[in-house]
C-alpha cells in the first residue's frame, strides 16, 4: 500500500523493519519495492489483493476476492487487508502533508516511486 500511495518515509521504514524483524525474504521486499514479481504465490496474491482495494476504493469484484480466498486466505484475512489500507492511507496521507523526512536509522532503505 506504500507504493501505491507513494509514501516515501514508510517504503522506507517498514523495509528496514521487514528485514530485521520479520520472516518475509529480502526478495519479496525488493520486489515490493520495486513493482515487480513475488517470488512467493501467497504474498503476491496478499500484495495483488492490496493493490486492488486501493486502485478500486475498496470495490473489489467478486473474482478478486475468489481469488484471494483461493490461494489459503479467509475472509478474516480481507477483514486485515481493509484494516491495513485504512491505517496504511491516514499513514501515507500524513507523511505527504506533512512532508517527514526519513530518519537516519531508516536511511539504508530510502525509496522513491518511479
Amino acid at each position: 500500500m506504500n507504493y501505491e500511495n507513494g509514501c516515501e518515509y514508510c517504503m522506507a521504514a517498514h523495509s528496514v523493519i521487514a528485514d530485521r524483524m520479520s520472516k518475509v525474504p529480502k526478495e519479496v521486499t525488493d520486489a515490493i519495492r520495486n513493482n515487480t514479481e513475488i517470488p512467493d504465490e501467497k504474498l503476491k496474491a496478499l500484495s495483488l489483493f492490496s493493490k486492488i482495494m486501493i486502485e478500486k476504493r475498496g470495490y473489489p469484484s467478486e473474482l478478486d476476492i475468489e481469488n484471494f480466498l483461493n490461494v489459503g486466505y479467509t475472509k478474516s484475512h480481507i477483514l486485515g487487508v481493509v484494516t491495513g489500507a485504512a491505517v496504511k492511507t491516514m499513514s501515507n496521507y500524513t507523511n505527504h502533508i506533512f512532508d517527514i523526512p526519513v530518519d537516519k536509522a531508516f536511511e539504508s532503505r530510502a525509496w522513491t516511486k518511479n
